[in-house]
């Protein structure tokens, strides 16, 4: 009977408190949108997750994170192929694409906290300059995986992943991944961004994944973490 007293004050006084207007920061609440400027917390993952049911929010939320995009309409196709709540990217602050980038709003929203928090700071700590230009050989393309016919279908074909061969910086330097990943003075930067960067996207594929990913990092918003 005492613990059942305790635990109707306790929710007494939680609800006076919540309709007193109190809310706990941002950072403790899982709930709070999620802002793609403020220093990553342990919900994001969830938070992430979050906006692949609500497009507004995630449109928003990757406007107010620097990102320079156009809303895209949904696509359907027989095959399989398409998108859901897309957006054609061209540039994420001061890093344009080399062209735009067909991509989901989530998968956006995971290249904006990538290049905020740890793109642009790398190169200006490893090369005293930021990145300008962001090189790729595409994000959509209606295919399965690796182009086999008994493969499923690949992320690509949902416009859910992108290829990113290297970048550009203010001063004119290019780092591609396939030059760069053994390379002195490069390989650490490399190796940092695929290590550190997992935790924006749902898979992280590069060089030491396989021959296929030699040239190039794999950005995938949905998956389990997969980073090799």
């Amino acid at each position: 009977m005492r613990a059942l007293l305790l635990l109707v004050l306790l929710l007494s006084l939680c609800a006076l408190v919540w309709t007193s207007g109190w809310r706990p920061p941002d950072r403790y609440n899982p709930w709070a949108p999620l802002d793609l400027r403020a220093t990553p917390d342990a919900f994001l993952r969830f938070k992430l997750a979050r906006l692949d049911d609500d497009p507004a929010m995630c449109r928003a939320a990757i406007r107010e994170g620097g990102a320079a995009f156009v809303p895209v309409p949904d696509r359907h196709e027989v095959s399989g192929c398409g998108w859901t709540d897309a957006v054609r990217l061209s540039a994420i602050g001061p890093a344009t694409f080399a062209s735009p980038v067909t991509v989901t709003c989530p998968l956006a929203a995971s290249l904006v906290l990538f290049h905020r928090h740890l793109l642009q700071p790398s190169a200006e700590q490893a090369f005293g300059a930021p990145v300008r230009r962001v090189e790729h050989v595409g994000s959509y393309a209606c295919r399965n995986v690796y182009h086999r016919d008994q493969a499923p279908l690949s992320r690509h074909a949902v416009a859910d992943a992108i290829d990113v061969t290297g970048w550009r910086l203010a001063d004119g330097r290019r780092i591609t991944v396939e030059r760069g990943w053994a390379a002195p003075g490069e390989a650490a930067f490399l190796h940092g961004l695929q290590t550190d960067g997992c935790r924006y996207f749902g898979a992280f594929l590069g060089p030491d994944y396989n021959a296929a990913h030699r040239t190039h990092f794999h950005l995938q918003g949905r998956g389990f973490g997969l980073c090799r």
